[in-house]
């Protein structure tokens, strides 16, 4: 049986856009980006987001982790 967590995740790519992840956790595309620029303040973990080309991306696996380490309910 899949955790809370893992039905979110399921069948997400390694990698999504900051405007995809606002829409899986049911967030403002503001908290993404602060997330991005205030990573000390929010402790976001190191490795979170990726940037390619100019664009920003944010790792599923390291989102997964991190969400799970903030809700023990979930995992």
């Amino acid at each position: 049986m899949l955790s809370e967590i893992d039905l979110i995740f399921e069948n997400l790519p390694k990698i999504l856009r900051p405007e995809k992840v606002a829409s899986v956790l049911g967030l403002s595309l503001k908290t993404i980006y602060d997330w991005k620029y205030r990573q000390k303040q929010r402790h976001v973990p190191p490795g979170l987001f990726l940037k390619f080309n100019r664009c920003l991306f944010i790792r599923t696996d390291i989102l997964k982790q991190w969400i799970a380490s903030q809700n023990p309910s979930l995992a």
